[in-house]
């Protein structure tokens, strides 16, 4: 049997339906892996639906949590920003200073203290011994005639007592001078010659 001459047109036949038995094939076997990955998803999300839920343990959780402390840091204040070496000196030279302050106003404070016991104590003045001179009894009220002859006016209760200068007021008081608001006055008593008094009017 003589063999047959294949042709060109035949040739091309035979690789168009190779090619498309390939692609056929691809498309079954890619058809077939989603069908299978779909079944899978499928089949736990029932599962899923079916069993119950997962359990929390809470008690793990409580021992995971840290007590609060109301007097730590405040997460939402930011943290003082620490002096810087000028503050500091600052701040010690003003010490400083304060220190020498008390220092000086308590040194200042000795000083006055001993300079008070040092101080010679004040002797009171002594009073006059020996006789007092009477008390004037009377009141100065006036004056009447001209000024070169003036009479003083004493009052003494209900009793108008007139002396001129020179006279004696009850034998105890001597006129020196007189006034139109004030009136001088002597003693007779030798003992008190050196002595005078000025009465005001109406006092």
């Amino acid at each position: 049997m003589a063999a047959r001459k294949v042709s060109i047109r035949e040739i091309v036949l035979a690789v168009v339906l190779v090619t498309a038995g390939v692609w056929y094939v691809w498309y079954l076997a890619g058809k077939g892996m989603e069908g299978s990955a779909s079944g899978e998803a499928d089949t736990a999300h029932g599962a899923l639906e079916a069993g119950a839920a997962p359990r929390v343990r809470m008690d793990l959780l409580a021992g995971l949590a840290e007590p609060y402390d109301q007097n730590g840091r405040d997460l939402f204040k930011y943290a003082k920003r620490p002096p810087t070496a000028e503050e500091l000196e600052a701040e010690r030279r003003r010490l400083e200073a304060e220190r020498l302050a008390r220092e000086a106003a308590l040194k200042k404070q000795r000083e006055a203290r001993t300079a008070r016991q040092k101080a010679p104590a004040r002797t009171q003045p002594s009073r006059p011994t020996g006789p007092r001179p009477p008390q004037i009894p009377f009141k100065y009220i006036g004056y009447l005639g001209p000024k070169d002859d003036r009479i003083a006016v004493f009052e003494e209760g209900e009793t108008i007592i007139l002396a001129r200068v020179g006279e004696t007021v009850q034998d105890q008081f001597r006129v020196r001078e007189i006034d139109y608001e004030t009136v001088v006055l002597g003693y007779t008593d030798s003992r008190f010659e050196k002595l005078s008094q000025s009465l005001n009017l109406f006092r």
